[in-house]
């Protein structure tokens, strides 16, 4: 996920350009961490008036005064990551995804920007997991570098820092050139991490290495070396977790990859930055599923602060087996810590709609029940219209979740043009509020 959204603001263009003014002007004279907040400024100046603040009217919306913030520095101590003081972290975030458009990202960044004050002011998080495209700031080649698209990454980690929120940036890779350069490679063909991958981690850890409120999810959903189904292969977990050749293409390892971003790995991308944050690592097959890890001798060896992170569950039927069998053996054997680090449970009308889930409105509500008593938190896929809020043209808008009914007809994964409202917005809302408040 992570590609393209329908509805982009003409306005950011000039809102845009005014920070980019602000940047030019103040890059000498400022930390990072104060032209982030410029631009942010100069960003909300050119939002439209519905973008205001929600009026007295909404004010049973809004999160409660006393939504708890997580603070690093992170650490993983068995199956649990802990914060300062030793404060054990779930997350309870929101995926915003603009700045993985590509090659078109300014004009997301006015809707990051309100969907991360819209999860802290509403939604109760704690967290929020910016995804960020690899081709945006180096080029599809891999071999630029794009200086205004690190400054508004910067900007709205900037941002979320400032309201208290946790950042997880998350390498997005599917519209990433594959091997045959001659033609349009489809979307998806890079099939999992390579070197500009490396490259990329190692621009990010020069700029938030040290930085203790930031976690780095390493690559978004790995395609490598898909069979049919949703089993991974014993030979599939050595080749995600070692990398190889596929169709001609040389892809690293999960376990390069970690080291390298640590430090501990060999090569010239892997020395100079290592960095200190907690990483999250997804699997094979988009991530669906962790089964046979153990067995296949896949885990991670030699690192430290790995998180094990699991988007959309493979299983058909959503019980607590198949959640078991899936992602919660790892938190619960004590092997390592487990997140839901991306999970929608409806896709709306036109498109596919392969995470709905038939029996929602009976086991969304077991999931997070199953979730909590886990001790393993989330990053919910997305605040736009028809995902987990009915409506996403302000900040306040998002204020407005998703229900598993809608105008009184029964649940159904077939996605209808009107109305979109099916989404598990509410329940996740409420959950939120709940357990970080």
């Amino acid at each position: 996920m992570g590609l393209l959204e329908e509805r982009e603001i003409e306005s950011v263009r000039h809102g845009f350009d005014m920070a980019r003014a602000l940047l030019t002007r103040d890059r000498r004279l400022l930390g990072w961490r104060s032209v982030a907040a410029g631009l942010s400024l100069a960003l909300a100046a050119a939002l439209p008036a519905a973008a205001a603040l929600p009026s007295a009217a909404h004010a049973a919306t809004q999160a409660p005064a006393r939504c708890l913030h997580a603070t690093g520095p992170f650490h993983v101590v068995g199956n649990e990551v802990l914060g300062h003081g030793g404060q054990v972290f779930v997350p309870y975030g929101i995926t915003v995804p603009g700045l993985a458009n590509f090659p078109v990202w300014k004009p997301s960044v006015s809707r990051d920007l309100m969907k991360i004050r819209a999860s802290a002011r509403y939604w109760c998080a704690n967290t929020v997991r910016l995804q960020v495209s690899q081709d945006n700031l180096l080029g599809t080649h891999g071999n630029g570098f794009n200086r205004r698209y690190l400054s508004a990454i910067k900007a709205e980690v900037g941002l979320a820092e400032s309201l208290g929120l946790v950042v997880v940036l998350n390498d997005q890779t599917e519209t990433a050139e594959g091997p045959d350069t001659k033609t349009q490679a489809p979307i998806e063909y890079q099939k999992g991490p390579t070197r500009g991958t490396e490259t990329f981690w190692r621009d990010m850890t020069t700029v938030f290495g040290h930085d203790k409120q930031v976690i780095f999810d390493l690559f978004n959903e790995p395609r490598d070396f898909n069979s049919p189904g949703i089993t991974v292969t014993t030979d599939e977990w050595h080749r995600w977790l070692n990398g190889g050749t596929f169709e001609g293409f040389s892809y690293l390892g999960m376990s390069a990859l970690v080291h390298c971003v640590q430090g501990t790995g060999t090569g010239a991308l892997c020395t100079g930055h290592p960095a200190h944050n907690v990483l999250w690592v997804e699997g094979p097959k988009f991530s669906s599923t962790f089964a046979g890890i153990e067995r296949a001798g896949a885990l991670i060896k030699g690192a430290r602060n790995v998180v094990y992170a699991i988007h959309h569950p493979a299983g058909t039927q959503h019980t607590e087996a198949e959640w078991h069998n899936d992602f919660a053996f790892l938190a619960i054997s004590g092997v390592a810590p487990v997140v839901v680090g991306e999970w929608t449970n409806y896709r709306p009308f036109p498109r596919s709609n392969p995470e709905c889930w038939a029996n929602a409105p009976k086991q969304v509500p077991v999931f997070l029940r199953y979730l909590q008593g886990h001790g393993i938190g989330m990053t919910a896929y997305q605040l736009s219209t028809g995902l987990l809020v009915t409506g996403d043209s302000s900040i306040a808008a998002m204020s407005h979740p998703t229900t598993l009914t809608y105008g009184g007809r029964k649940w159904s994964c077939s996605p209808t043009p009107k109305p979109t409202n099916q989404g598990a917005g509410r329940l996740i809302m409420n959950w939120y509020h709940q357990n970080n408040s």
